[in-house]
């Protein structure tokens, strides 16, 4: 880890969604011979043996994850969307006693490796941002590093209704990053045709 990423103190991995139009769960789409959640925690393992990886499933639990020292964590609120994944996420690194610095947040449905979009968010930190987000095409909210100053008030939006990470962000202070066009199809899928796409797109960008 470099200098500028110490204040990254935990990871987290959302997986809590039904996974309705995709027809399967999405955490346990294959890739390379792993399910998708597992590739990004192994991922994450070979960047840190140390960091503190968050599986926030809901009720859900990935036994093969047990290996690589993860913590399951149920979301704040139930059927809340993934922002009350997000906000238990910091809730229990808060918990731990890191009061201080940032959580990595990645969706389970995205075959960039963690590691390549924790070098990306980490290299545009400021002292300035609560939460810095990737923006290609789109932004993508559910890619980020989110303060844990940030837990409180999450907690509250999150309890009285709240759903949209970009509503809570709405009198924030956060910052963007751009990311490589050919990342796009390959951050976020929601159909089987999608994951195709997502697949076919990470397959020509890394056999450059």
């Amino acid at each position: 880890m470099n200098d500028a990423s110490n204040a990254v103190i935990a990871a987290a991995i959302l997986a809590g969604g039904d996974s309705q139009r995709m027809g399967e769960d999405k955490a346990a789409l294959g890739d390379n011979d792993l399910p998708l959640i597992e590739c990004q925690v192994k991922d994450l393992r070979a960047l840190s043996q140390s960091l503190p990886i968050l599986i926030c499933s809901g009720s859900r639990r990935y036994e093969a994850l047990n290996t690589y020292d993860v913590r399951h964590v149920p979301d704040s609120v139930k059927s809340a969307g993934p922002l009350a994944g997000v906000s238990k996420a910091l809730e229990t690194a808060a918990a731990a006693g890191l009061e201080e610095g940032f959580v990595l947040v990645l969706p389970t449905d995205s075959l960039i490796p963690p590691s390549h979009i924790y070098d990306r968010l980490t290299g545009a930190m400021s002292a300035a941002s609560e939460v810095v987000l990737l923006k290609g095409e789109h932004l993508h909210p559910l890619h980020g590093l989110f303060s844990v100053s940030l837990t409180s008030s999450m907690n509250d939006y999150v309890e009285s209704g709240g759903r949209s990470v970009m509503g809570f962000l709405d009198d924030r202070s956060w910052s963007t990053v751009s990311v490589p066009e050919d990342w796009e199809p390959c951050l976020n899928f929601n159909t089987p045709e999608e994951y195709e796409r997502a697949l076919a797109a990470f397959a020509k960008m890394t056999s450059v």
